[in-house]
């Protein structure tokens, strides 16, 4: 009796379990994804999780704490950080500071604060390394359980608060608060701290199974223990301090976590992970491999993900609008279309055939017309005859109890059908691997490419609005009407391209979905194609599904995408337009899913909106109504790499001299979906434009010039490129010592300076040179007059006491005398003439005003000719050169109008222009005629001269005379302006 007592006792615990944990499989609303080892966790076994406020998840796992922003794992260990001390990460949490505190299983306390670790360890009063739980209070102060005790940081130090007369000793695993503030610690025993009071709770069971593991206190201020045996719960409105043991779960509770949506999970070892939620626990599905049976730990992250920690991985739940409906025994089974029925129930061909209720509480397995039959499609036709399509045995039809089957023996042109369609005239198509048959009135007719079809190989099948029929092939498309195949423009175009989706909009516009090429749009008479290129996920498309809101549906090998019909259509007018894509992939929970097509329908939608794609993994389904825009991702700068080294990403960064090599990797922080995310970079004073990559997230630049730049990347959304995070960062990069400004700055002055000493060195030379130049002169002009001409004069003056001597002689000898003293006379005056020109120094004077009159002064008084001197204009000095060239033109002008013209007068007018100076020299003798003076050859080298002299100069030269007329020279030499003004400033002074 007592043996069936307890065989009875045992099967209703085991109903009351199964009751309470339901093990059927149906859709959660949540997708999954899973990480392991190959994705980049340093190991699998997974035990703690915080989020600090840059949006990071934080990883604890055994083999180190991991950082993780949604698409790639960054690990600290102690192999890369030394204030680790030992890889098991055991617990974690984020202060109210930002600061992310790790506890370890052995290896003490590690804070990281702002990218700076610190370790605490007995030094600061940690007596015990094993860190089991870390919690901040609402006082904001932080307490630490460990195997061996518990502590509080007081200052920079931890003192332990357990052992005394008021808290006995503790081994603490867990810590929490309630909304009265009392603080709840549980471990080997359970307390709880109100103020400087404690107190002990006994839960139900031997002291063994009642040590505790986790506490939790939900928003209906129930709080929930979770024990090596269990849960145990102390409702609010309970009487006294007792705790209530939880029928249905009796494996350990590691973690619990309650979702903003009021969800209770719990991470059990044994039972996997489970969901309390209106008042009932439910098993939730994993996938299979790996199995999932102990959860470690359980967190919500901001973006309302549940995150699991398994001992064999990384579980991600995402509660989106799309997640695949599970099936009975449909472990790998290949989904190759979905058909939705009239009455809202979905007939999913795949190995097996199922068929979902309208209510979808309920599927069923259907069997095969015939065993070993694998069904590739359905279709109900409007007489209500079922029509099933085979993967090589034809097709069946099936009204009430009769069933026809159709093969190549009764005229199909093929058993392996890839479609049906049924027309307006109520005529059946029937696609298959090689050719398009029509069922009329139980008649098939077949139509191959002898008939106008365009290829054999069929993909699928539309009829448009006016009732011609569209036929997608491996090798363009066909359109059949009135009987006919027709040629048009379409057919011609997309003659190469592997048609797979057709579809109609309501505007009469037909589109094509190709393997490989895009989509087309036909519609008025113009053929428009769109690609990646344009914004699309992916230029293969499946199926195109159009929903109430005009909002295109296509499925392709990355997933299933969506896209307003008239954003495609304002593409086609405006090409830089950039249409708003949503992309439904990995990241929204499709595991490792791939989508099928090839074979239609692939993907249906239903009366009531819900959208079906076919997968690898079963009938996806999506509900659009549900779907809703998240945060934009945060984008941010992860790594810089400066000619292969590492250098702080974070501010202004200012990078020594070197090759010109700069590495930026960049990242968005999405913990949901970061396969939409794109992102576009620019270097300031560098790119001119934006780019935009389509894979890569590292921005590479060789042979950068040393300068000032500013790099930034930007993150959005396919579906959103309007609205975009970004983040900046200003760049230094110092030049080399030889191509700095100061450097180049630096050495032109000394080359400037070079240059005018060398100037000034050669100018003193010259100078030098000039003044040994007019010593010589003086010394030849000294001898000259001490020799020359005094015995010159001497011969003169006795060539006079001759003539004295006989005044009144004649004849031969006193015309000899005289002319031998004229000759004398005349010697002397070009002697002294050279020495005057000799002893000139073109330094005598500042102005060749003073000079020019010095001259006609002394000419004057030696000539007895009256000479008048002239000068208009501001008078100023002049490069030495040029005065000294019109002082000896003056002075030959001069000298030749006494000697030749016997003038009464002569004037000199000297002019200063602008940028001239110019010089007349006028007489009143007897002139001459230039033209026949200048024709003797070997004559009047004065005049020649004169001319040379000034036209050296580049300035003008021009005599006019006639006999009896007199004579005038003008001369005009041309003064740089710079001069000029110097001058006039000169003047002006």
């Amino acid at each position: 009796m007592h043996r069936y007592a307890w065989l009875c006792v045992f099967f209703l615990l085991s109903g009351i379990r199964l009751g309470a944990v339901s093990l059927h499989n149906l859709a959660d609303g949540y997708t999954r994804r899973v990480w392991q080892t190959q994705d980049g966790l340093p190991e699998n076994t997974v035990q703690a999780f915080a989020q600090t406020p840059d949006r990071y998840l934080w990883i604890g796992t055994s083999g180190g704490l991991v950082r993780f922003d949604g698409a790639r794992f960054v690990v600290f260990d102690r192999e890369n950080t030394p204030q680790i001390h030992e890889n098991s990460i055991f617990c974690l949490t984020v202060t109210r500071d930002g600061s992310l505190w790790a506890g370890t299983d052995g290896g003490g306390l590690v804070r990281y604060d702002h990218g700076v670790f610190r370790w605490y360890s007995e030094a600061d009063g940690l007596t015990n390394s094993f860190v089991r739980s870390v919690y901040e209070d609402g006082h904001a102060t932080l307490w630490v359980g460990t195997d061996d005790g518990l502590f509080r940081l007081v200052g920079q130090r931890f003192v332990r608060v357990d052992g005394t007369a008021k808290m006995p000793r503790i081994a603490v695993h867990d810590i929490r608060e309630d909304h009265a503030g009392r603080l709840w610690v549980g471990g080997s025993k359970l307390l709880m701290m109100d103020g400087d009071d404690c107190k002990e709770f006994r839960l139900e069971g031997y002291p063994s199974a009642a040590r505790v593991k986790s506490v939790y206190e939900t928003k209906d201020g129930t709080l929930w223990i979770g024990t090596v045996s269990g849960i145990q719960r102390r409702r609010v409105s309970a009487e006294g301090d007792q705790f209530e043991k939880v029928p249905g779960v009796s494996s350990t509770v590691r973690a619990l976590r309650q979702d903003a949506t009021g969800t209770l999970w719990v991470g059990t070892i044994g039972d996997g992970l489970l969901r309390f939620q209106d008042g009932r626990f439910s098993r939730v599905s994993t996938p299979e491999d790996p199995p999932s049976s102990t959860v470690l730990a359980v967190f919500e992250d901001g973006e309302q993900n549940i995150w699991t920690g398994m001992q064999t991985g990384l579980l991600r739940l995402s509660r989106t609008p799309m997640n695949t409906f599970p099936l009975p025994d449909a472990q790998n089974a290949d989904f190759g279309t979905i058909y939705a029925d009239r009455d809202g129930s979905l007939w999913v061909a795949s190995t097996q055939l199922y068929r979902i209720n309208a209510h979808r509480d309920d599927s069923r397995l259907i069997p095969a017309p015939e065993p070993g039959i694998r069904v590739r499609n359905v279709l109900h036709d409007r007489s209500g005859a079922l029509w099933i399509g085979t993967d090589g045995h034809g097709a069946f039809r099936e009204k009430g109890s009769e069933r026809i089957h159709y093969t190549t023996h009764n005229g199909l042109s093929n058993d392996f059908v890839r479609a049906f369609l049924e027309s307006r005239d109520g005529s059946i198509w029937i696609a298959t691997d090689e050719g398009i048959n029509r069922w009329r009135d139980g008649v098939l007719t077949s139509y191959s490419m002898d008939q106008g079809l365009c290829y054999f190989s069929i993909r699928a099948l539309l009829e448009d609005a006016g009732g011609g029929l569209w036929i997608g092939t491996d090798r363009g498309v066909s359109h059949w009407e009135n009987g006919k195949f027709l040629q048009d423009e379409v057919t011609q175009r997309l003659r190469a391209e592997k048609v797979w989706a057709l579809h109609q909009d309501g505007q009469g516009g037909l589109w094509f979905g190709t393997r490989g090429a895009g989509l087309f749009r036909w519609r008025g008479g113009k053929l428009a194609v769109f690609t990646s290129a344009q914004g699309l996920a992916s230029n293969s498309i499946y199926q195109i599904l159009e929903d109430s809101r005009g909002v295109f549906w296509m499925s392709g090998p990355n997933g299933i995408s969506t896209v307003a019909r008239e954003d495609l259509d304002r593409l086609v007018d405006h090409p830089d337009f950039r249409p708003a894509v949503t992309l439904y992939g990995l990241s929204d929970g499709l595991e490792a899913t791939q989508m099928h097509g090839g074979t239609q329908p692939a993907g249906s939608l239903t009366p009531n909106g819900e959208l079906w794609f076919p997968s690898n993994r079963g009938p996806v389904r999506i509900l659009p109504d549900q779907t809703h825009l998240g945060d934009l991702p945060n984008v941010v700068i992860e790594q810089v790499l400066v000619d292969g080294r590492e250098e702080p990403s974070g501010g202004r960064l200012v990078i020594p001299p070197g090759k010109g090599k700069l590495q930026i990797e960049y990242s968005a922080i999405r913990l949901r979906s970061q396969e939409r995310i794109r992102f576009r970079y620019k270097l300031e004073n560098f790119d001119k434009d934006w780019t935009e990559p389509l894979n890569s997230r590292v921005a590479n630049y060789t042979s950068l010039p040393p300068g000032n730049y500013r790099f930034g990347v930007q993150a959005f959304e396919m579906n959103r490129p309007e609205k975009a995070t970004e983040a900046w960062m200003d760049i230094e990069w110092r030049p080399h010592i030889y191509r700095s400004a100061w450097f180049i700055t630096l050495c032109s002055a000394l080359a400037l300076a070079a240059i005018f000493l060398m100037y000034r060195l050669r100018l003193r030379q010259v100078h030098q040179r000039f003044d040994a130049v007019l010593e010589e002169r003086n010394r030849i002009a000294r001898e000259m007059h001490d020799t020359v001409i005094q015995g010159c004069v001497s011969a003169s003056a006795l060539l006079e006491a001759v003539v004295s001597l006989d005044p009144h002689g004649s004849g031969a000898l006193r015309d000899l005398l005289d002319t031998a003293r004229n000759q004398v006379r005349a010697t002397v005056d070009e002697a002294r003439r050279a020495v005057w020109n000799l002893r000139q120094r073109e330094t005598a004077s500042p102005q060749i005003t003073h000079l020019l009159e010095q001259m006609a002064l002394q000419l004057s008084h030696s000539s007895r000719v009256p000479i008048r001197f002239k000068v208009s204009g501001p008078p100023a000095p002049i490069d030495r050169s040029v005065e000294y060239v019109l002082l000896m033109v003056a002075r030959e002008a001069v000298s030749n109008a006494v000697h030749h013209a016997r003038p009464r007068e002569i004037s000199v007018h000297v002019k200063f222009d602008p940028g001239s100076v110019g010089m007349q020299v006028l007489d009143n003798g007897s002139g001459f005629d230039p033209e026949e003076t200048l024709a003797v050859p070997g004559t009047h080298f004065g005049i020649i001269g004169m001319r040379e002299r000034i036209e050296h100069l580049g300035g003008s030269f021009s005599l006019y005379s006639s006999p009896g007329q007199g004579t005038r020279l003008a001369v005009e030499v041309p003064v740089p302006v710079k001069e000029l003004r110097k001058a006039v400033a000169v003047v002006k002074v």
